[in-house]
């Protein structure tokens, strides 16, 4: 999510601003595209405020006709994965990079369980944390194009003893300029992070943050990342449409999309074989976080699915393949994150990172990034099965440097 603290479900981690060393050597076992074999090990989203660390200025211009999934380029990322993995201890890592004319780059490098050895695989389904918010975001505008609620609709239509719900509609909570408080904070994550299985329910945290009012800023003036936007969206489409989040995220995202291996969770158990991890500062060892309680960020960070899925939904995110075009045109319509640079922008559940669209997610054990480039009709996934106590994205400085990689002409960080 994001802050230092909270990023897990939120945007995490966005900025690191140093980018990765683009040398040495290393392989993936399960590679499409690339060229190396992969080491059967490798090195070995919170839920706050985002802490990006990108300045504007210094990308290599490069000539936008130039060809990106070259054999040459695919030799580097192949190169700077495996130094990833070596330098931050990266137990398991795969990456997809698709272009319509140029064809893939995918890859699956490391492991998937350190006590067995088995290989992460390039279909192992992962915890997307806040990328689950894009599809809450799709979610409230299918309503809105339903004609089922309106995006100037207060939250007191669905919350009225909320303090301030008066004042603060949908489209404040979808592009995080509603003035609340998170209350899934740093202390919160630790307590999380301690008890993954922690019994917390979106109600909980509407609770906890109404308890806070005192600390709320006025609706609509700046644009501050916070999860309870999302666990509060998640709730009224459930009060809308009549459904579960899940069943609804399912029947009008999922099936529509043909999204298969993508599901709302409702047991602290992960599908498949891969687990995540953290590494436990005192023992220096690896704690193993794959059992946990996802819905405790509801709408802000629940879902679960994996790399082929997140390629087909990015496009469709920006796209806007299941909203109406006027509902999509007005959803990227995006603003600066408060205190960011200028190329760091919210719309109505999608973050623009400069060219690219989409949103990462953190979750203890899981860092992922999902963005779509337009102008190459590109999608770049990564995931890594780490995101320890602190936080701090495990993926963010992966994805700067597949993009600036392949596509450098798009990147200015």
């Amino acid at each position: 999510m994001l802050p230092r603290s909270i990023r897990s479900m939120k945007l995490l981690g966005f900025l690191v601003s140093v980018l990765m060393v683009w040398v040495l050597s290393g392989c993936g076992e399960e590679s499409v595209g690339g060229g190396g074999t992969q080491e059967e090990g490798g090195a070995t989203d919170r839920f706050g405020e985002p802490d990006f660390g990108l300045k504007s200025g210094g990308g290599t211009q490069a000539d936008s006709s130039a060809a990106h999934l070259t054999a040459d380029n695919m030799k580097k990322v192949d190169d700077l994965i495996a130094q990833a993995m070596q330098d931050k201890n990266l137990p398991g890592v795969v990456v997809g990079v698709w272009t319509p004319d140029e064809g893939e780059y995918v890859t699956a490098q490391g492991t998937a369980n350190r006590d067995t050895g088995r290989a992460r695989e390039l279909e192992d389904p992962f915890r997307i944390a806040s990328i689950t918010k894009t599809f809450t975001g799709t979610a409230i505008l299918q309503l809105v194009d339903q004609g089922l609620l309106s995006k100037s609709d207060p939250l007191s239509t669905w919350y009225p003893d909320f303090p301030n719900a008066d004042e603060i509609t949908v489209d404040d909570l979808l592009r995080m300029r509603s003035g609340l408080v998170d209350p899934l904070d740093k202390d919160f994550l630790q307590e999380f992070y301690d008890d993954p299985e922690l019994v917390y329910t979106a109600e909980d945290a509407i609770a906890a943050a109404a308890a806070r009012a005192d600390e709320f800023e006025p609706p609509d003036q700046k644009t501050k990342y916070n999860n309870l936007n999302f666990v509060m969206l998640g709730e009224i489409v459930g009060k809308v449409s009549g459904n579960d989040f899940g069943d609804q995220v399912a029947q009008n995202i999922f099936e529509p999309l043909g999204m298969a291996n993508s599901l709302y969770p409702t047991n602290d158990q992960l599908p498949g074989q891969l687990h995540g991890y953290s590494l436990n500062p005192e023992t220096e060892e690896f704690d193993d976080k794959t059992v946990l309680n996802p819905r405790v960020a509801g709408g802000a960070g629940v879902l679960i699915s994996n790399l082929s899925d997140l390629r087909t939904y990015a496009s469709a995110l920006y796209t806007g393949d299941l909203l109406q075009p006027e509902t999509q045109a007005a959803r990227l319509e995006a603003q600066q994150i408060d205190g960011e640079a200028d190329f760091i922008k919210y719309g109505e559940g999608i973050l623009e990172l400069g060219k690219f669209c989409g949103h990462n997610g953190t979750v203890f054990g899981f860092s992922s990034e999902m963005f779509y480039l337009p102008e190459e009709d590109a999608v770049i996934v990564v995931n890594v099965n780490r995101l320890d106590e602190d936080d701090e994205s495990k993926s963010t400085d992966l994805f700067l440097a597949v993009s600036k990689t392949f596509f450098p002409e798009y990147v200015d960080w």
